[in-house]
């Protein structure tokens, strides 16, 4: 079941006399998360914005891929459509409304947004390897740097702790299977192994609607296979390591018969944690990867409608490598006015380049356009945890931050060939506060500034299709946050709520112009460049309560509120004062549970999200959504057991997604699968 935290506000003050109940149902056992302050704290003592989603909570979901079953955690920013439906640099992430690629999502707290692009793959984590997902909302740059600017998702996985083989096997609607195979081994005290394999499958639905259709379309499918080996080792009684290798690939046909989409992804990490006396600790992170991602994009012929024939206008090859570091000393004090503090550095390289062939109708090259670049990122962040007195903990970070661009070249026509180097510093702090008026009710505040740097797409990066260009710009300077947030929290034995009211202010805010004809090289008719124009405000409210109701059943519910602006543009006039592209104003979700003993349970559950639009300017709707989804489980015995989940229960028809460059496409219409998880231990 979710764990949910934080929103709205005078609606829940009126709960909080919950937590003074008498005789309240024993409390669960102390859940600890690390992502908030860098450092194991209590969530019941978190000054954060903190939703846990555990690995129940994944399995009470019908969803088929992470970002999926994080859609229903509040202001958590994603695409209507998942992640394997859609092109994979449309698999934006953000939180609280600032919309685009403004959260940090880490992998055992190592950062898998793409290092050129920014986005998510997020099938590379296949669900049955998840111990559980801590989500922190609002600006976490002081601790965690570039794209924290929203806030941070860490997804981490499972540890070994027996001798075990799991296996996962399941099958559905469109041709859908997905096999997982997981073995832990403790060799002795000092050394334990894990490993997991999985492949995932579907055929897909046809995502077009019928009124659109045409010869060329067809359903989206794609293939992906996941391979981890881990390695937890205890080197001495205070020294602690880790080792983790991590690979990934998919194959994805989108939309038409010549769309496609490769991926290859190797990721490698390691951390050594050394106890020091008296309270103090040493950790080192080393990590790095390597990208291979290939893209086919098509054109229509002159004179045929799109959807009747198609060829392959551009392919683009993008590979990518990236390796970084950390460094981080604390010291936990006990008692006194200091309680904690930590010190750390990190560090991280980035070097991609996207090389794109572009075709005529013929299936001749015309030519090839070269966008490359390295980027660096260098910083230094501490906190300090203060107690003025035992209800009230001040909480104090701050970051510096310096970041490079170089050796950077834009082989576009009309490009600038080598581009200038150029560096930006930034200082980011945070101020959290929380006050504990009982055991069981607190008030948070917090202020922070935040920083989201160009990305190597951003930069270097053209595009093009027949008579048009897009161009990237080298000259982006980072987008600029503050924002701030106050928040209650409340528990008891059967039932945790939080809320939060935010409110943030973007500057330098990232968007494009569209280009005269004079600024448009030979054979382009029309063209765009990315450009740091205009401010955007976000401001809204989250709520999240877990209620353990009475005897079997139990309920989650979750309401996010986002009022999203562009507060200034003057290249887009039409844009200011709308709704911001890509992000509803208002969603909620509901689940309720029903578990007989251990040997049965039932989750249905219900999500809508308010009519919203993909572009800044309103002219792309996507339609109101009313889901149903059912999830149930049937324990077999100690050792099998069985599942069924229904997505779209009633099978309604919507536009999900509507990004102006294919028809509008639907979201996934009624889908149903079977599974079964064995045990072998």
């Amino acid at each position: 079941m979710l764990r949910t935290r934080l929103a709205l506000s005078s609606a829940i003050l009126s709960l909080t006399p919950l937590a003074h109940a008498q005789n309240p149902t024993p409390s669960a056992p102390e859940e600890i998360v690390v992502t908030a302050t860098r450092s194991a704290r209590s969530l019941d003592d978190v000054p954060a914005s903190v939703s846990v989603v555990d690995a129940r909570a994944i399995e009470d979901s019908p969803a088929q891929s992470l970002d999926r079953v994080l859609s229903r955690t509040p202001s958590i920013d994603l695409p209507n459509i998942s992640s394997n439906q859609a092109h994979p640099t449309g698999a934006n992430v953000a939180m609280r409304g600032l919309g685009g690629i403004r959260a940090l999502v880490m992998l055992d707290d190592v950062p898998i947004n793409d290092p050129f692009f920014g986005y998510v793959q997020w099938s590379r984590v296949p669900l049955e390897n998840i111990e559980r997902v801590e989500v922190v909302r609002g600006g976490g740059a002081a601790l965690w740097g570039n794209y924290a600017a929203g806030g941070v998702i860490n997804i981490l996985t499972r540890a070994p702790q027996k001798d075990d083989v799991e296996v996962d096997l399941q099958s559905g609607s469109y041709g859908t299977y997905r096999a997982n195979a997981y073995g832990s081994w403790i060799a002795n005290d000092s050394a334990s192994l894990s490993a997991t394999l999985g492949t995932n499958h579907t055929d897909g639905f046809m995502q077009v609607a019928p009124e659109d259709r045409g010869p060329v379309d067809v359903p989206t499918s794609f293939t992906s296979h996941n391979a981890t080996l881990r390695g937890d080792f205890a080197v001495s009684d205070t020294l602690k390591a880790r080792a983790t290798l991590d690979y990934f690939d998919n194959d994805q046909q989108l939309i038409t018969q010549l769309s496609r989409n490769d991926q290859r992804q190797g990721l490698y990490s390691g951390s050594l944690a050394k106890t020091l006396a008296a309270g103090g600790s040493l950790e080192l992170n080393l990590f790095g990867s390597t990208s291979r991602f290939t893209t086919y994009n098509t054109g229509a012929f002159d004179g045929i409608p799109a959807n009747e024939a198609e060829y392959v206008q551009n392919l683009h090859h993008t590979p990518v490598d990236d390796l970084g570091s950390s460094l981080i000393w604390s010291k936990d004090f006990g008692t006194g006015l200091l309680r904690s503090i930590e010190v750390g550095g990190d560090f991280h390289r980035i070097d991609g380049e996207d090389v794109a062939d572009i075709f005529d109708e013929t299936g001749a090259l015309v030519r090839t356009d070269v966008g490359s670049g390295k980027q660096r990122f260098l910083g230094a962040f501490a906190q300090a945890s203060l107690r003025p007195s035992e209800p009230l903990e001040v909480l104090a970070s701050v970051r510096y931050q310096s970041f490079e661009n170089y050796d950077a070249y834009d082989g576009t026509p009309g490009g600038l060939g080598n581009a200038p180097s150029s560096s930006e510093d930034s200082v980011d702090p945070r101020i959290s506060l929380r006050y504990a008026f009982t055991q069981h009710v607190a008030l948070r505040a917090a202020v922070y500034t935040a920083f989201r740097a160009p990305n190597l797409d951003n930069l270097y990066r053209a595009f093009s299709v027949p008579q048009g260009i897009f161009y990237s710009n080298p000259a982006l300077v980072p987008e600029k946050l503050k924002g701030g947030e106050v928040g209650l929290d409340a528990h008891t034995g059967s039932l945790r709520l939080q809320a939060t009211l935010y409110y943030n202010t973007i500057d330098d805010l990232i968007t494009y112009r569209n280009l005269d004809d004079s600024e448009l090289p030979p054979g382009f008719f029309f063209g765009s460049r990315n450009i740091n124009a205009g401010k955007a405000r976000a401001q809204g409210a989250e709520f999240e309560a877990d209620w353990a109701i009475a005897g079997p059943w139990s309920a989650a519910f979750g309401l996010t509120y986002a009022d999203s602006q562009i507060t200034e543009n003057p290249l887009d006039p039409a844009s200011v004062g709308l709704q911001l592209g890509g992000v509803p104003r208002g969603r909620a979700n509901v689940s309720v549970t029903y578990a007989q003993g251990q040997r049965w349970r039932v989750t249905p559950q219900l999500r809508w999200i308010e009519k919203s639009y993909s572009d800044n300017d309103h002219t792309l709707p996507v339609d109101e959504q009313a889901l149903v989804d059912v999830a149930a489980t049937l324990v077999v015995n100690k050792k099998i057991e069985t599942y069924l989940s229904v997505e779209n229960l009633l099978d309604s028809h919507y536009i999900a997604d509507n990004g102006g460059f294919n028809p509008p496409l639907r979201g996934t219409p009624f889908s149903a699968y079977v599974g079964v998880r064995v045990s072998m231990r």
